[in-house]
């Protein structure tokens, strides 16, 4: 028996795992695009496949679909007539909308509707993707902007303090960038003027080291650097200064040297000044 013979006796008994067989082996191309019997397969195909509708399965799919890519993408001359292919076209976009059926189709106006929204959609994503170039924000899977950021500000310094606190203190919970209020009660603002609570509000630590057993903070460090030398951070400097002072607490600033390692630095200055 050869392969379109094959096809219409498997598509009679609705053996959809051999008929795939025959229709997934290149081997067997050219031979069903000049056979007599192919032809007859393909005017009866879609309406054996209809006459089950109702327990259309992944292998019938399956079938269908290769049928659809024969005649799309094979070298062979295996070609549909017009009206088969419309009608597997069909078959397979009412199961799964594809913008390959969606194009064989047209005008049917659920196709056309199809392909519309899904231009609205590239477009969508497009656009999506060129404003967070522009905006250095990441594209989620979802194809939406996505607003996470590195915890250490994108600070190579602030991340090389985390890790040599983690190394000395592998056991310790380490919270970096954390907010003061987090760490300090903000019954502190009571003993603050109005600009320096508004501050305490709005400011963050970078790194806080909290004892695992009474979940209280016991080490503060602030990572300073040329840019603390600019008017307005001298400013914030005094008052986040100032909140340590009136928060009875101990605010460690280390100054971190333009271009070097710091990372052994760090280690020891936290090995000298954390005391459990």
């Amino acid at each position: 028996m050869n392969p379109a013979e094959d096809c219409l006796k498997y598509l009679k008994n609705r053996n959809w795992i051999e008929l795939n067989k025959v229709l997934s082996d290149n081997k067997n191309a050219k031979e069903l695009a000049e056979s007599p019997a192919f032809l007859v397969f393909e005017n009866v195909f879609i309406d054996e496949l209809k006459r089950y509708e109702t327990e259309t399965s992944e292998d019938q799919l399956a079938v269908a679909s290769r049928v659809f890519q024969l005649h799309q993408f094979t070298d062979s001359n295996f070609t549909l007539s017009e009206n088969a292919l419309k009608k597997i076209a069909r078959f397979l976009f009412d199961k799964n909308p594809e913008k390959k059926y969606a194009i064989i189709l047209c005008p049917d106006s659920d196709a056309m509707h199809f392909l519309e929204s899904e231009e609205k959609t590239i477009q969508v994503e497009i656009d999506t993707r060129r404003l967070g170039g522009n905006l250095n924000i990441r594209v989620g899977e979802s194809g939406r902007l996505q607003f996470d950021k590195d915890i250490f500000n994108d600070s190579p310094q602030e991340k090389e303090l985390y890790l040599a606190a983690k190394s000395v203190l592998p056991d310790m919970i380490l919270l970096p960038n954390t907010a003061l209020s987090t760490v300090i009660s903000s019954k502190v603002c009571d003993f603050l003027e109005t600009k320096t609570s508004s501050f305490f509000y709005k400011s963050t630590l970078d790194l806080c080291v909290v004892n695992p057993m009474t979940f209280r903070p016991e080490l503060f460090i602030e990572l300073d650097s040329s840019w603390h030398d600019k008017p307005g951070r001298l400013e914030n400097d005094k008052m986040k200064d100032e909140i340590f002072q009136k928060a009875g607490l101990k605010l460690h600033r280390l100054r971190k040297k333009e271009n070097k390692e710091m990372t052994e630095i760090f280690e020891l200055f936290i090995k000298n000044n954390y005391t459990s």
